[in-house]
């Protein structure tokens, strides 16, 4: 949604009005005056409605000043009545004296309405007759929030114009392009990790993808691949619009449709719709049963459904395809887990670990789940979380698996200094500040705790994480 534009303007202007009115109170009918002085009073005092009141009581009393009805109209803005304003300044007499600045007014009445066409419709008035970094600013939101995104693209390529220095916007627009035309976003994306190399990983994965898939000139793969790859950014968004140029382009490819489906499940949808994206995977299996992305996603779908048992029967498809994949064997493993059938879902970890017995994922993994399900801590999850440590002695996420399994085993001392390694090692793991904050709690350090919980809470804002923070925040320290 676009940032409101500040009324201290707005307030200045009509302020000045006002009292330029005020020094002509002789000249004027008494009605005139009164309205003007209720007017500057209850302005002064934040009183919107009463000074809203008072102009339009002077408005009416002096038809030949077009300001007054143009400043009613933005004190019924400040005022909370956009269909008002809009009122005051669509008629007839007002609307063709209207200056930049009121147009920009009119657009945010018809934007506080809901009426977004109208509303740029309004600013784009203002866009061809006083261009600002503000306006295209604005324009650019609604039109993203509409999700008309080569419209956006037009509007930020302006608004980059007035900062060609900045990152963030040039890497915005080349994830714009690649929901509508991937060669255009190369460049953007380049511009992009040159300016700024923290942006350069996530710009170069996506230029990569892209390049490599224009090789088999399918501008469907395309696409396809460039969706995969806003979906690792989880810009769901534009990964839902390149997937959708894809099954447009070609009908026939359940590639497509599977990831498709996939995006679905993670844009804004109607809520009456739970079954969303499942369409999509369907048309992928009818198109090919042999999928493996098609299978796979099937059963990620079932399993965030909670039917556990179909998301075995399809990750299980996908395991008949590709049997030495370890990421299948974990992911079979963690629906079973989710099905009840702990056993199975150990064996499948370590059928995981037996494949890539190298890949430090699989042993956490195995130790995540022990600990997840509460079952064996010194016989299943400290042997693996010693070995991910082992091979990955850096690795936050393994340092911070066998600090939270020496907790359960109440080895505090040993838990603290694994996990301060691993927030040493990432400051804003939230899981690392989680079980040191249960750590330190055990050893009555509650200061220190807190601190670490509140941290846990905010770096790891709207997950699992952050609801256990929460949790400890208010048992500990209500």
């Amino acid at each position: 949604m676009p940032t409101e534009r500040p009324w201290g303007i707005y307030l200045r202007i009509l302020l000045t009005g006002v009292l330029i009115a005020m020094l002509n109170l002789a000249s004027r009918p008494h009605a005139l005056h009164s309205g003007l002085e209720q007017a500057y009073r209850a302005m002064l005092q934040g009183e919107w409605a009463s000074a809203l009141d008072g102009v339009t009581r002077a408005a009416e009393q002096a038809p030949w000043r077009i300001d007054l009805p143009i400043q009613a109209a933005r004190l019924a803005l400040q005022n909370n009545q956009p269909q008002l304003a809009i009122q005051i300044l669509q008629a007839e007499r007002v609307s063709e004296y209207l200056s930049p600045d009121d147009w920009m007014a009119l657009g945010d009445a018809f934007h506080a309405s809901g009426d977004t066409a109208a509303a740029a419709e309004a600013w784009q008035r203002v866009a061809e007759a006083a261009p600002s970094p503000e306006i295209y600013r604005r324009l650019a939101d609604l039109a993203l929030a509409d999700k008309d995104y080569p419209t956006a693209v037009e509007h930020l390529r302006r608004l980059l114009q007035y900062s060609p220095a900045d990152a963030g916007l040039s890497y915005r627009i080349g994830l714009l392009y690649a929901t509508f035309d991937p060669d255009a976003a190369l460049a953007y994306l380049a511009q992009a990790a040159e300016i700024d190399p923290s942006l350069a990983p996530a710009a170069q994965d996506i230029q990569r993808k892209i390049r490599t898939a224009r090789l088999y000139e399918q501008p469907a793969y395309t696409f396809t691949a460039a969706g995969r790859a806003l979906a690792l950014l989880d810009e769901w968004d534009y990964a839902e619009a390149a997937f959708t140029q894809a099954v447009n382009l070609r009908p026939d490819y359940a590639e497509a449709w599977a990831f498709l489906g996939e995006a679905r499940q993670h844009t804004p949808g109607d809520q009456a719709q739970p079954d969303r994206g499942l369409a999509e995977l369907q048309r992928a299996l009818e198109l090919d049963p042999a999928s493996i992305s098609a299978n796979l996603l099937s059963g990620l779908y079932y399993e965030r459904q909670g039917d556990y048992p179909r998301a075995v029967a399809y990750i299980q498809n996908t395991l008949s395809l590709e049997p030495d994949n370890p990421l299948l064997q974990a992911e079979l493993a963690n629906a079973l887990a989710l099905q009840g059938d702990l056993p199975a879902a150990q064996a499948a970890y370590e059928n995981a670990i037996a494949l890539a017995p190298e890949d430090p994922l699989f042993y956490r993994l195995l130790a995540e789940f022990a600990l997840s399900y509460q079952i064996q801590y010194r016989e299943i999850a400290l042997p693996a979380a010693r070995s991910a440590v082992v091979l990955a002695p850096d690795d936050p996420r393994s340092l911070d698996v066998l600090g939270h399994t020496l907790l359960r085993l109440n080895d505090y001392h040993s838990a603290e200094r694994l996990l301060v390694q691993a927030i040493q090692a990432d400051p804003e793991y939230a899981a690392a500040h989680l079980h040191l904050g249960m750590v330190l709690v055990q050893r009555g350090e509650m200061e220190r705790a807190r601190q670490e919980f509140d941290l846990a809470d905010s770096l790891g804002s709207g997950t699992f994480t952050a609801t256990q923070a929460q949790r400890f925040l208010a048992y500990y320290f209500p």
